[in-house]
């Protein structure tokens, strides 16, 4: 089970709002997305347009 999904599911939402503010930020500074639910790991990288 996600963390996330383990924090709504038992309404700790302090741990749900830092789960997403991490996950966010691992998106900003990698350029990395997760994608698909399996547990293998799928990255898109994004380019930066210069």
């Amino acid at each position: 089970m996600s963390l996330l999904r383990l924090a709504v599911k038992q309404q700790r939402w302090d741990l749900a709002a830092h789960t997403i503010v991490l996950a966010t930020v691992r998106v900003l500074n990698k350029g990395e997305l997760s994608v698909g639910k399996n547990k293998q790991k799928k990255c898109l990288k994004t380019k930066a347009i210069h």
